[in-house]
C-alpha cells in the first residue's frame, strides 16, 4: 500500500473513528485502526465489536492495499506532524512508513485480514433527517437514561416510529425525557429499537451540519451514514417499558419560567446542597418563585425569580441535578412547569416536541 493524503484530512478522519477503539480489549487487532487504500481514496475504520466507525477521505493512491496500525500511537503521530501531505507506505511485513516534510516514522502493524469485517446493514427501516437535528434530539434526552448497568434496557435510548412520527425516549425510572418529530417522506414503517449508550455518545460527538443523515435499522443493528462517514452499532436486546403510563393525562397548575435566569439561579442555589441533604426546594406563589436549599455541612441559600404563575402557593422539592439537566440542553427562551400537587409528577416543556417528567422528592 502506498498513498499520499493531507495531514488535515487524515487527522480529521482519525478523530472520528478512534473513540471506537477499546484499549482494554484482549484481541490485539482491535487496538488497531484499519487502513484501506483504493481508487476511491483512503478508508479508515475502527471497532470494539459493538460499534463500528468508518470514514473515507480523498487520497492519491499509488498502490492499493490495506493494513492495520496501533490506533492511539498512529493518532498521536499524525496529530504531531507538520501541516502538509503525509505519505504512507506499507511493506510486505506490515511495517508502515509515515513521512511528512522532514518527519519520518515507521510503525509495526498487524495483517488486515485479522480485522473484523462489517456486514452490510439491511435497511428494514430507513429514514433521513438533517444531522444536526438528530444530534439535538439525542442530546436533549440522553442524560435521563439509566447508568445502572443491571438495567441494560434503560441504559439505552428508545427510538420508536408510529405513523411517520419519530419519538426518542430516555428514562431511569425516576425521570423521563422524550422528544417527538415528524419524519419527512412517505413509507416510513413503524418500528421500535433501543440504541446502546456508546453509539448515542458517538453520534452526539460526530454529527454536525445540515447535511442529511441516513438512518437504517435491521432487527439487530443500526447504521448511520453521513457523507463519507459510517457508524454501525448493535441494538440493545429487550423490551422497553411502557413510558406513556408515567406521563399524567392532565395537570391542574402551570408556571412559566425564563429558562436562562431559572438555570442560573438553580446553579447558584444548588451550591449549598450536600450528599446528606440532596434536595432543593421550589416555592411558588403569585408571580414569584423562590429556590432554596440548606445543609448542615455547608449552610443555606435562596433566590427569588419572577415567573408567570397565578395558582395556589405550593412547595415542591427536587433533586437539583435532575431539575437542571433539561435546562442545559433546551433552546427555548421560556419553559413551562406543570403539576398537580407537591408529590405528583412534574412536567417541563419548552422546545417543540419536547417533554420531561420528573418525580418530586419527599421533604
Amino acid at each position: 500500500m502506498k498513498l499520499t493524503v493531507s495531514k488535515e484530512a487524515l487527522s480529521g478522519a482519525l478523530k472520528k473513528v478512534l473513540s471506537a477503539v477499546n484499549v482494554k480489549t484482549t484481541i490485539p487487532v482491535l487496538n488497531n485502526v484499519l487502513l484501506q487504500a483504493d481508487d476511491n481514496g483512503l478508508t479508515i475504520a475502527a471497532t470494539d465489536l459493538e460499534v463500528y466507525l468508518r470514514s473515507t477521505i480523498e487520497a492519491n493512491t499509488e498502490q492499493p492495499g490495506k493494513t492495520t496500525l496501533p490506533a492511539r500511537k498512529f493518532g498521536q503521530i499524525v496529530n504531531a506532524l507538520p501541516d502538509g501531505d503525509v505519505c504512507l507506505e506499507t511493506n510486505d511485513t506490515e511495517q508502515t512508513a509515515i513521512s511528512c516534510s522532514n518527519a519520518y516514522f515507521r510503525l509495526l502493524g498487524l495483517n488486515a485480514e485479522e480485522f473484523p469485517s462489517e456486514e452490510e446493514t439491511a435497511g428494514d427501516w430507513e429514514f433521513t433527517l438533517p444531522a444536526d437535528e438528530f444530534r439535538k434530539i439525542l442530546s436533549k434526552i440522553q442524560y435521563a437514561a439509566s447508568t445502572d448497568e443491571t438495567r441494560h434496557v434503560l441504559n439505552g435510548l428508545l427510538l420508536t416510529i408510529r405513523s411517520g412520527i419519530l419519538t426518542a425516549v430516555a428514562t431511569d425510572g425516576r425521570r423521563l425525557a422524550l422528544i417527538e418529530r415528524p419524519l419527512d417522506g412517505d413509507g416510513v414503517t413503524d418500528c421500535d429499537v433501543i440504541l446502546p449508550p456508546k453509539v448515542v455518545g458517538e453520534l452526539v460527538k460526530i454529527l454536525d451540519g445540515k447535511e442529511d443523515l441516513t438512518v437504517q435499522f435491521s432487527e439487530s443493528r443500526a447504521a448511520f451514514l453521513l457523507g463519507q462517514t459510517l457508524i454501525v452499532s448493535k441494538l440493545v436486546e429487550g423490551n422497553y417499558p411502557n413510558y406513556r403510563q408515567v406521563i399524567p393525562s392532565n395537570f391542574s397548575q402551570s408556571a412559566v419560567f425564563p429558562r436562562d435566569p431559572f438555570a442560573a439561579a438553580l446553579n447558584r442555589v444548588a451550591m449549598v446542597v450536600s450528599e446528606t441533604s440532596a434536595s432543593l426546594s421550589l416555592s411558588l406563589e403569585k408571580a414569584k418563585a423562590t429556590l432554596s436549599a440548606n445543609s448542615a455541612e455547608v449552610g443555606e441559600g435562596s433566590e427569588p425569580l419572577e415567573v408567570s404563575y397565578d395558582g395556589e402557593t405550593v412547595n415542591i422539592s427536587f433533586n437539583p441535578d435532575f431539575l437542571m439537566d433539561p435546562l442545559r440542553h433546551l433552546e427555548a427562551e421560556q419553559v413551562v412547569l406543570q403539576f398537580n400537587d407537591q408529590y405528583s409528577p412534574v412536567s417541563i416543556s419548552g422546545d417543540e416536541g419536547f417533554l420531561y417528567v420528573i418525580m418530586p422528592m419527599r421533604s
